[in-house]
């Protein structure tokens, strides 16, 4: 009798050795399951399962297997996460994020999805990839990725003779490029720019950056670009170092300036300085590409906009990525073990992600759907060829309650940006925190 380990590989092969064709599928010994049985695969966002649901019937038309597929609001998804660990109710297939992977593969409830793709895992961009290993080993199918980017008002860029394609910040430095840009698109009634006589900021009617304390956006690119990091290789938080304490700085820094929008309006309001960049108020917003359909909705044609990488510090541009990846669960069922890992071929195929980058969920996994996701793009009149893979990303926030710690951490960074203390002061503090709740 084959053993698991000889179906889940049998399983990858008919799954994975034709990628990009729906033939490719159909080799070898299929995996079957019983009569009236299905899958069940698990996401969090309504969207990609409309995107799925094409993606799952060529899977079935294919193999024979049905997949039934459940769609959570994303509080949902993780508080019911940890109760299908605890009473082994989990789906076959499920979304995971790096932030809760750690906690969850603790719980010896994973595939390894390494042992079933094989060397088929290099047709996937690494930089999503590699977020879903630990200890050398892979936990799941990335599905696709997004990355932090900086995005132009053209038409006030232009106005105030910037040049949004290549800013730098310096915190060591009197000035920088990203300053000098910043302060010449920041603007009151009368037209006046922080340090002209005069000036009023209460009166603003365009800010220059969208400088304030978001993790994925800001934070981690600014950080890695002046050379610190959120954990370091152990995994520990590791925000109270020189290179931290000058980014978080420079930062707050620029909203004590006026240089970006109000810190009490912009903690306060999460969605403040995309509010402000729709409405055609602020010249330059570092946000993710995750944010892309929200603005070709709501800017609707209103202004021209443009696509960059992030603002560059000392150690170069270090755009922040998160990957999504589909995860199999360990069934201790030989046949079904079977069937998952089919799924999981096909989800790491072109055809089984195709739909996805199709209708622009993220940045495709599968390097051979990079084309078809800057075509999508462009139809509705968006250029992301700026969207460069990294090459050496900030990371995201990974390990056993990660997502907690970082939660108590920006609670105290908060502090800084309301001028209440100093980064110097403050990061100790939000370091120990995150320590804390991660221990």
């Amino acid at each position: 009798m084959p053993t698991r380990r000889q179906l889940l590989l049998t399983a990858a092969a008919t799954g994975l050795a034709g990628v990009g064709a729906l033939s490719g599928c159909s080799r070898g010994a299929p995996a079957e399951l019983e009569d009236g049985d299905r899958l069940r695969m698990r996401v969090w966002s309504e969207a990609a399962g409309a995107a799925y649901e094409e993606s799952l019937a060529a899977f079935t038309a294919d193999s024979g297997i049905e997949v039934e597929l459940e769609v959570l609001s994303w509080d949902d998804y993780w508080t019911q996460l940890p109760l299908d660990v605890a009473a082994g109710s989990l789906p076959d297939v499920l979304w995971m994020n790096t932030a809760h992977l750690a906690e969850t593969h603790a719980a010896e409830v994973l595939l390894d999805v390494g042992e079933i793709v094989g060397g088929d895992s290099s047709a996937w961009e690494q930089v999503a990839t590699d977020l879903h290993r630990i200890d050398e080993t892979l936990w799941g199918v990335p599905q696709y990725y997004d990355q932090s980017l900086l995005i132009a008002n053209q038409g006030l860029v232009a106005a105030a003779g910037g040049d949004a394609s290549a800013l730098v910040f310096d915190p060591g430095a009197g000035s920088d490029p990203l300053r000098e840009l910043a302060t010449a698109l920041t603007a009151d009634g009368e037209g006046r720019h922080p340090g002209d006589e005069g000036f009023d900021p209460a009166a603003r009617t365009a800010h220059g950056f969208s400088a304030h304390p978001d993790r994925s956006s800001v934070l981690g690119p600014f950080l890695a670009g002046q050379g610190g990091a959120w954990q370091d290789e152990e995994g520990a938080v590791t925000l109270a170092t020189e290179q931290g304490v000058a980014a978080i700085q420079y930062l707050a820094d620029l909203a004590s300036a006026h240089l970006a929008p109000a810190a009490a309006e912009t903690v306060e309001e999460p969605g403040r300085c995309r509010d402000l960049f729709v409405g055609g108020r602020l010249g330059l917003l570092q946000t993710g590409t995750y944010d892309l359909h929200t603005l070709v909705e709501e800017i609707d044609g209103a202004f021209e906009w443009t696509l960059h990488p992030v603002v560059s510090g000392p150690e170069g541009a270090r755009p922040l990525v998160h990957s999504v990846a589909a995860a199999g669960v360990d069934p201790d069922d030989e046949d079904r073990a079977a069937a998952i890992g089919r799924l999981l071929g096909w989800l790491g195929s072109v055809e089984g992600q195709r739909p996805l980058a199709e209708n622009r969920l993220g940045i495709p996994a599968h390097r051979d759907l990079r084309g078809a996701w800057e075509e999508s793009w462009a139809g509705v009149g968006v250029d992301v060829s700026a969207v460069e893979v990294p090459q050496e990303p900030a990371l995201p926030e990974h390990g056993a309650r990660s997502a907690e710690a970082t939660g108590e951490a920006l609670a105290i960074i908060a502090e800084v940006f309301r001028g209440d203390t100093t980064a110097e002061e403050a990061l100790p503090r939000a370091q120990e925190a995150a320590r804390t709740v991660m221990s």
